[in-house]
């Protein structure tokens, strides 16, 4: 069966303090303007026959609060808890959010018992967000999780379940483990560009400067010190990260380039949402974890190799629609043909078996934990460079 006949689900827990905070019925537009922070996986409902769904946490089942031990600290869980009947703008410390809906988690959420899960090829939850018995009953599916906080839970499959989605975009699956290459941001090459586009009525200014968000650590972003030579250098006005989701995809839309010069290394969801606004991206391939999708004429190692290679592009017009379709293959490739391809062919392979359930011990917290901490001193000594 191939994926684009398939239907899908997509499920998040009214817990989650990401993504998207509307109903089933919502339409794509309306769904990825209301996401409380990222643009997520929003192509499953461009370009695939998906369903969304918020459910109400199934606190008894220890799987479905296996998020409590991403978010670590106890007043970080009453936080995220709290967002069933809040939204995260009024959680102490993140008041400069400005989450996309009005309304919060658990306005929408519904009790997962009233879903027929038995009708979806394909069910994708963030943190597994439906109980192990529940997915047992209906074998037929194929059930995926992929966890919020990366590098948790993405050595093998757990809970019962039959996929790990990773957030890398290598175009991998390790058929012993179970992990499947899978962005967070899975979207296609023009997927936000039309969105935007149909919003403003308009095309693209094409004009400035946006910078990448970790190339500082203001929060929100007011100004990036370091652009400004390179703006004043290429006449390039600099743009920067908004905090309402709309506004940003609009702002990366009217942008001419997407830049990251200095900063921590970034995974590369900012980078994918330019690519797909139709924006061309320019940084260090050292820089980003998901360096698949940079060609070698968008590498710039530093503000002088930002200053020529804008100054270039924007004499040459013809070179700058040359790179953006190079990023544009690129991304087509890594982040929605591989991840479908292998994701098509787990749901065919798996022919109504039943996955056996790894459960998941502080021994392999512990480890995960040890990933994190490494991965996080790692981008503390790429920012101080």
């Amino acid at each position: 069966m191939k994926i684009e006949d398939m239907k899908i689900a997509f499920v998040k827990q009214d817990c989650y303090q990401d993504l998207y905070v509307a109903s089933n019925d919502a339409s794509v537009e309306e769904i990825l303007f209301s996401s409380q922070g990222r643009v997520g996986p929003i192509g499953l409902f461009t370009l695939l026959n998906t369903d969304f769904y918020i459910v109400k946490e199934e606190k008894k089942h220890r799987e479905c609060r296996f998020w409590e031990r991403t978010a670590i600290t106890r007043k970080a869980i009453k936080n995220d808890r709290a967002l069933k009947n809040c939204t995260l703008d009024c959680i102490p410390g993140q008041e400069f959010k400005k989450p996309g809906s009005n309304k919060p988690n658990g306005f929408y959420a519904v009790d997962l018992k009233t879903i027929d899960w038995g009708k979806y090829n394909i069910v994708i939850c963030v943190n597994c967000a439906i109980p192990t018995y529940m997915t047992r009953k209906y074998p037929g599916t194929l059930w995926a999780y992929m966890i919020g906080a990366a590098n948790f839970a993405m050595d093998k499959v757990y809970f019962g379940y039959d996929v790990s989605l990773n957030q890398e975009i290598c175009g991998r699956y390790n058929k012993t483990t179970g992990v499947l290459d899978f962005p967070y941001t899975f979207v296609g090459d023009k997927c936000l560009e039309k969105i935007v586009a149909s919003y403003l009525k308009r095309p693209p200014l094409n004009e400035g400067i946006y910078g990448e968000i970790n190339t500082t650590t203001e929060r929100p972003v007011i100004r990036i010190p370091q652009f400004e030579p390179i703006s004043d250098a290429t006449g390039q006005p600099i743009k920067v990260h908004k905090q309402l989701i709309r506004d940003n995809l609009c702002e990366m839309y009217d942008a001419k380039y997407y830049l990251k010069v200095g900063g921590r290394i970034t995974r590369g969801n900012g980078a994918i949402e330019a690519i797909s606004c139709g924006t061309v991206v320019l940084m260090n391939p050292e820089d980003i974890i998901c360096g698949q999708i940079l060609p070698k004429d968008a590498w710039v190692m530093n503000a002088e190799d930002a200053i020529e290679k804008i100054m270039f592009l924007d004499s040459h017009p013809e070179e700058y629609s040359k790179l953006l379709e190079e990023e544009r293959m690129l991304l087509r490739n890594f982040v929605v043909d591989y991840p479908l391809h292998n994701l098509e062919r787990l749901y065919n392979e798996k022919n109504g078996k039943v996955n056996s359930i790894k459960r998941y011990s502080d021994i392999h917290y512990l480890k995960d934990m040890i990933t994190k901490i490494y991965n996080w001193s790692r981008k503390r000594t790429q920012f101080s460079k």
